[in-house]
């Protein structure tokens, strides 16, 4: 197998994803690993949830494609969460099919299907190609349960969505899940009961399959290989053949498996149903030493990838076939250990919830962190634009708005002003009085245009005893007016109160924005004006 390249670093990690989604789609999943692992370090490393939720999903689909269901199961768990925290109801429904189908093939069906039940309510008003995936895979759950009537409804509803749609190409995922369902039918039927019955049933799929296969002939496959589907189909008609007594169809439908196996990432589950169908035909040709050799290799096999489903039925076929031989002790011998598994198996589960628990607890953690250090980030850059003496913004955060207000004022038609506010006689205040004085008369500056300010306006200390104020919806001529009032403030305010005999007044230049202005050039214009303003004043006092 050719070992894949990882992505350039330059392509945005959205498209990675996609790319991991058609590799898989295509059976390449040695390919959408390695994409789906580089988006996931790209997102953990940019603390993006969403991007992470996605990159998660992605593996956890690739490493269930070629049947690694445990590290699957953990993927879908914690992508399922990331996408609750992040509140994407559409990723946590896809996550949450993935996750109910590990958790059925493992052996935690009730889980299972609780898990794909949420993901329905969840896809309630999603396209049909999304309710047929949590359809689908609840099927599965109903069916590793032992459910089948409920897992027939469930398939034959993903079957009609995706039918009714047009997605004939993905309809053949749960058409294949619903074969599957039907041999482990005729299955437990001939373990309780002693006898086969229900064929007709799997003839009468066969023909569906049929059917749908002469409407859409150039079939791919959801999320997986048309060689692998084609694989499972025919074991499903092998096993119908097998039990029909005819051993030669259905041999030449495990061996076209088998093949198939050897083409692209190998697929476990293909080989349990393969080995599983061997077993049978070695069994109805009582050849026994065979049989058992299958069956001990498929619960090998079923046990290093967690497949529970197939370890049950690995054990009870082996118990069968030496029930056959009359073998009971040694039957009696392997009903035993497989009672102790599932007993392990329960306790098993319930340390897995704890796990789950404890991560989805730290998993919160880090989001109320993630939080906390963004409402820092976010008060470290209020104070970088207030001055910290008045409270009222600085030039860093003029400089922002001024193009703002700028293009607003042309989109309304209304050319913005802005007032210069300059103190009169300011040195001479600190030099009376002390600095500290000084402080208190620029505090209560502040306070006094913060109260001539509309929501939009920008009130501004420039630096010493300077301000602005930058009205975001008057125009130059009302601006004067608003200066007047501003200058009959000061002079009225009750100064006293901070020192006796301390007077204050201010000199104040307006100019309207004009086509071209800049923040210097605005200003300038409203700093000539400011001077003009304090000179005539002073002459008139003087």
């Amino acid at each position: 197998m050719p070992v894949c390249a990882p992505p350039d670093s330059s392509v945005p990690v959205m498209q990675v994803l996609h790319q991991a989604q058609l590799a898989l789609k295509h059976g390449d999943v040695t390919h959408s690993l390695v994409l789906a692992k580089a988006a996931l370090a790209r997102a953990q490393s940019a603390h993006d949830l969403p991007t992470e939720a996605r990159a998660l999903l992605a593996l956890s689909q690739a490493d269930r494609m070629v049947s690694r269901f445990r590290r699957a199961q953990e993927t879908a768990q914690r992508a399922a969460t990331l996408f609750q925290m992040c509140e994407d109801t559409r990723g946590e429904a896809e996550a949450l099919a993935t996750l109910s189908h590990t958790l059925s093939v493992m052996g935690h069906s009730e889980e299972g299907v609780e898990a794909a039940l949420l993901g329905l309510k969840l896809n309630a008003d999603a396209p049909a190609l999304s309710q047929a995936l949590s359809y689908n895979y609840l099927g599965v759950a109903y069916a590793h349960g032992g459910s089948f009537d409920r897992a027939d409804a469930a398939y034959r509803t993903a079957i009609g969505l995706l039918e009714d749609s047009g997605h004939w190409m993905e309809a053949y995922l749960p058409r294949v899940n619903q074969r599957a369902m039907e041999v482990s039918r005729c299955f437990f039927d001939r373990y309780y009961q002693g006898h086969l019955s229900g064929l007709e049933r799997l003839a009468d799929l066969r023909h569906t399959s049929a059917r749908s296969a002469q409407v859409a002939p150039n079939l791919l496959v959801f999320q997986g290989a048309y060689l692998k589907t084609q694989a499972m189909l025919g074991l499903g008609d092998g096993f119908e053949a097998c039990w029909l007594g005819d051993l030669a169809v259905a041999q030449s439908h495990a061996d076209f498996a088998q093949a198939a196996e050897t083409r692209g990432d190998p697929n476990p589950s293909v080989t349990l149903m393969e080995l599983w169908l061997r077993a049978e035909i070695a069994w109805a040709a009582q050849d026994w030493p065979l049989a058992e050799y299958h069956c001990h290799r498929m619960m090998q096999l079923a046990m290093s990838i967690d497949h529970e489903h197939m370890v049950g039925i690995s054990y009870l076929l082996l118990a069968q076939i030496l029930t056959a031989q009359g073998k009971e002790r040694a039957s009696q011998a392997q009903l035993r250990a497989l009672k102790q598994r599932e007993t392990d198996l329960r306790h098993a589960a319930l340390q897995q919830r704890e796990e789950r628990i404890e991560w989805q607890l730290q998993a919160r953690a880090s989001r109320a962190t993630a939080r906390r250090l963004a409402q820092h980030a976010q008060q470290l850059e209020q104070l970088a634009m207030e001055d910290a003496l008045t409270g009222l913004f600085n030039r860093r955060y003029l400089e922002r708005r001024v193009p703002e207000l700028l293009r607003k004022g042309v989109d309304r038609g209304l050319s913005p002003a802005m007032a210069f506010v300059d103190v009169d006689y300011f040195k001479r205040i600190n030099d009376q009085y002390s600095h500290q004085v000084g402080d208190a008369v620029l505090q209560e500056l502040g306070h006094i245009l913060r109260s001539f300010v509309r929501e939009g306006d920008v009130p501004v200390r420039l630096g010493g005893d300077e301000f602005v104020v930058a009205f975001a919806h008057v125009d130059e001529a009302a601006a004067h007016g608003l200066a007047q009032r501003i200058q009959d403030a000061v002079e009225t305010h009750p100064w006293a109160r901070l020192r006796p005999g301390l007077c204050v007044s201010v000199s104040v230049g307006v100019a309207g924005a004009q086509s071209g202005d800049s923040l210097q050039s605005w200003l300038h214009r409203c700093d000539l004006g400011m001077y003009v303003e304090k000179d005539t004043r002073h002459k008139i006092l003087g």
